[in-house]
């Protein structure tokens, strides 16, 4: 059986609240998704490696890079480039 969500509530500084609502609705997340996200960064920074499971659980995934198609090396490129010319 998991736990409820805890409620948590954090007085901010007026310039603070002002700028987390522009930011969500410029993003379109949710407070408490970006004071979520903040709070499991912060703490995963600061705690170190050993909070890796929350972090898993709140912070979005990280982008995977796309793999490189395999390709010839530039030089080879520009060889095949030249003796092609050379057969028109």
């Amino acid at each position: 059986m998991t736990n409820p969500p805890r409620l948590l509530s954090v007085r901010l500084d007026p310039d603070l609240a002002a700028a987390l609502e522009r930011h969500c609705t410029h993003t379109g997340a949710s407070r408490s998704q970006v004071v979520k996200q903040s709070l499991a960064q912060y703490i995963v920074e600061h705690a170190g490696p050993t909070l890796g499971s929350l972090a898993e659980a709140v912070l979005p995934a990280a982008p995977q890079r796309a793999a490189r198609a395999a390709r010839a090396p530039r030089q080879q490129r520009f060889r095949d480039y030249v003796r092609e010319k050379r057969r028109r």
